[in-house]
Formats: C-alpha cells, sequence, structure tokens
C-alpha cells in the first residue's frame, strides 16, 4: 500500500510541470478574442507522419496532444515509471514522498499566480486597443514563473536523485536511455 502511495504521489510531483503550461495557457474565464498564435493545438504525442506530410513521426510535434506542451519530452525525466522500476528501500520512499510534496506544494502556489497572470494577459488581448509593451510585460512574469516553477522541479529530481544509490542511478539512466531511443526510433 505505501509502495502505491509514493507512486502516486510521484506521479502527480512529476506530471506537475506539464499540466501547469496546459492550464496557464487555457483562459481563466471566457476565450480571449485574439489568442496568441503559439496556442495553436498541434499533433502532441500522436502525431502520425501520414496524417501530416512530416517524415518524424510520433512525437516529431509540440502541442497539446496527451502529453501537453511539453510533448514526449516529460517522459525523458525521472518520472514515476522510471522510478518505480528501481527497488526503493522504506526511508529512500519517505524521503522522495518529501520531496515530492514540497515540490507540490511550491508549484502549486506558482501555479496559483500563473492563473491570476493569466488572466490579467487575457484581459490585456481584450481590450479595444492592444498594448504590446504591457502584454510582452505580462508574458515576462508568467515566464518568470514557469522558469521558476522549472527550476523547483529540478531541484526535486536533483534531491531525488541524491538518495539513490550508484546502483539505481544507474539503472535509472539506463531507463532514461532506453527511453530516448524509444522516441527517437518509434515503432510503426
Amino acid at each position: 500500500m505505501k509502495k502505491i502511495i509514493a507512486v502516486a504521489l510521484l506521479s502527480v510531483a512529476f506530471a506537475t510541470p506539464s499540466f501547469a503550461d496546459d492550464v496557464s495557457a487555457a483562459p481563466a474565464n471566457k476565450t480571449p478574442a485574439a489568442p496568441p498564435t503559439h496556442h495553436k493545438s498541434g499533433h502532441g504525442m500522436m502525431a502520425d507522419k501520414k496524417s501530416c506530410g512530416d517524415d518524424q513521426g510520433m512525437g516529431a510535434h509540440k502541442g497539446y496532444g496527451v502529453m501537453g506542451e511539453q510533448g514526449a519530452e516529460v517522459m525523458m525525466e525521472p518520472n514515476v515509471t522510471m522510478l518505480s522500476a528501481l527497488t526503493l528501500s522504506a526511508e529512500q520512499q519517505s524521503r522522495i514522498r518529501q520531496f515530492s510534496d514540497q515540490l507540490m506544494h511550491d508549484n502549486w502556489a506558482k501555479q496559483g499566480l500563473i492563473n491570476d497572470e493569466t488572466a490579467k494577459l487575457r484581459d490585456l488581448y481584450e481590450a479595444d486597443k492592444r498594448d504590446p509593451a504591457a502584454i510582452g510585460k505580462e508574458y515576462q512574469k508568467i515566464f518568470d514563473l514557469k522558469r521558476q516553477m522549472i527550476e523547483t522541479y529540478l531541484d526535486a529530481q536533483n534531491n531525488i536523485e541524491a538518495v539513490l544509490t550508484p546502483a539505481q542511478l544507474a539503472t535509472l539512466k539506463e531507463l532514461r536511455n532506453k527511453m530516448r531511443h524509444m522516441h527517437m526510433h518509434p515503432m510503426p
């Protein structure tokens, strides 16, 4: 039961950056009159070279597919699937849960701020005359908050990896390499 709880917590914690991008891109209460062009949806993880004319295949496009704006790249991180492949001691599980809880706490607060700034951005886009400088400043606030979330996420990853044994780190590295290879050479 403890392993299931640990896996559930880790899956939420490591998925937070992906969900953060999707939530921050969505308008708070209503559709913006003129959405920014980079918010167009793409093929995401489900890209099919036959349907889009691109030879790169699955995972080649960024968009709001199954994996969110980050596409398949989020799977290259030491996520729940990879950590669950390791044999973790009770102490390691406890420490990882602590890091995961702290990550969720920190990023949850930042996500709330991103939602607030996104609502302001929506209002700026809906103005009769859009102010490029004000819109740019609002985007900078959002980008700074997202950067902070990414840094917090990377700190949590580093902390988690610090509690792993050399053998577990080697296994994790091997799993990452397999994931990269799988995404670089998808099966037809």
